[in-house]
């Protein structure tokens, strides 16, 4: 919980306190003749003129007051115990959400370096996959299954080229039969 709480819930009480007495004087200067008969000063009213009743009242409301107050404060700090734990949780597996974050990615860099190295290791240096399009028995081959009606993509997968390659024999061979 954030430090100002503690300091928000005392200005609390004192602002309740205050109000409590501002109340407890104006119902005093009431009772006393204040609003009343001004021919006879405030000053000589005797206190027993003061109602038993309002002033048991008065100390009842004070009682309820300070009683309220206490279980306020009680339940602002279980508020805070709790939001403390609950940050404190959060932090937690905010931390290892990221320590998981980072194996996945260190896991990642290495799974593609290993590809990188089978890629590699299944031809040489230098080596490309596949046979070599510009040679006349692939292109012949390309040609045949052309001509027997084959897609461009079947074509790929049988004469083991791209697609690209492909498209580009039949037609470099369209261009040059016209």
């Amino acid at each position: 919980m954030a430090p100002y709480m503690k300091e928000l819930v005392t200005l609390l009480q004192v602002g309740v306190e205050i109000t409590l007495l501002i109340l407890l004087l104006v119902v005093l200067w009431r009772t006393r003749g204040g609003l009343g008969d001004k021919s006879q000063p405030a000053a000589e009213t005797p206190p027993e003129l003061v109602p038993k009743e309002l002033t048991a009242t008065v100390e009842r409301f004070l009682a309820e007051s300070e009683k309220i107050a206490k279980a306020f404060e009680a339940n602002l700090e279980d508020k805070k115990k709790l939001s403390a734990d609950l940050i404190l949780k959060l932090d937690r597996r905010l931390a290892d959400y990221q320590d998981l974050l980072a194996r996945t990615e260190e896991a990642l860099k290495e799974g593609e370096k290993r590809l990188s190295k089978l890629a590699e290791g299944a031809r040489g240096p230098g080596e490309r996959e596949g046979p070599n399009p510009a040679a006349p028995e692939t292109r012949a081959q390309v040609l045949r299954l052309a001509k027997k009606g084959l897609s461009v993509e079947e074509i790929a997968v049988k004469s083991n080229l791209l697609r690209g390659e492909v498209e580009l024999i039949i037609n470099l061979e369209k261009d040059f039969t016209l």
